[in-house]
């Protein structure tokens, strides 16, 4: 993905909400950052990642 802001992660979180793939690549942007924002959309990536991978695991 290359070096995003903060917004622009939070805008492509928005838009792959339910794309495991997608979520993946976010959190492996936030992996290094270390600001209260940064982890709180970690810690929310995360959540919906599981999520997102939950639904596609029981549709199969």
């Amino acid at each position: 993905m290359g070096h995003l802001s903060i917004e622009a992660l939070e805008a492509h979180t928005r838009t792959s909400e339910r794309d495991p793939v997608e979520l993946t690549l976010v959190l492996a942007e936030l992996g290094y950052r270390k600001t209260k924002r940064a982890q709180e959309l970690k810690d929310l990536v995360a959540r919906l990642h599981r999520a997102a991978a939950s639904k596609e695991h029981g549709a199969q």
